[in-house]
């Protein structure tokens, strides 16, 4: 181990002994240390790192630095390109030209939009139809037989529920004239 690191670690148990020395404060388990001394302890620390360490560090704030100015000289770079392109650009008959075509282009795109809406509209038109005639197939081919059925069977039943009326008359009728046979006062109706 070199000297620095002897060093460093003797550092280190000085500052471990200064905070486990330390008194509690009231109430809590916070302790109370020398401000001054434990700064002192890291600037001594500090002192000792290996050059590599120092090195190390000063190489992270060299890197940023020159990444942010490097960033700043990119960026100024890009707006004097955009400034430049923006400029020749408009300035320039390819420029009007390439504006006309791209009208072409946004024109017959819009007229082809329009086209495949109206195919569109016409397919969703012809599935409808197709879907109206299938459901009327399903109404010939199965709702009016049942329909016409429930009419035979509501019929039949009408006609036996009519007899049996005409059969309850019948009765009646021969019971109100038994009656009369039977009892000459009363009346026939």
């Amino acid at each position: 181990m070199s000297d620095d690191s002897i060093k460093i670690m003797s550092l280190l148990d000085e500052l471990e002994e200064l905070i486990a020395s330390s008194g509690k404060m009231p109430f809590s388990e916070k302790g109370i240390i020398d401000l001054d001394v434990a700064q002192k302890i890291i600037e001594d620390m500090r002192l000792y790192l290996p050059k590599d360490i120092q090195q190390a560090k000063w190489l992270g704030q060299e890197k940023d630095r020159i990444i942010n100015d490097a960033k700043r000289e990119y960026n100024r770079m890009i707006n004097e390109a955009k400034e430049q392109v923006e400029y020749l650009v408009n300035n320039n008959s390819i420029y009007k030209d390439a504006q006309k075509r791209a009208d072409a282009i946004l024109k017959e795109a819009e007229s082809h939009a329009n086209y495949m809406k109206y195919r569109s509209y016409e397919y969703i038109d012809q599935l409808l139809y197709d879907m109206q005639t299938d459901i009327a197939s399903v109404g010939n081919q199965y709702i009016q037989p049942m329909t016409d059925y429930f009419a035979e069977m509501l019929n039949n039943i009408n006609s036996r529920v009519n007899k049996n009326r005409q059969e309850m008359k019948t009765l009646a009728e021969r019971v109100q004239l038994g009656e009369s046979a039977a009892n000459p006062e009363k009346p026939a109706e």
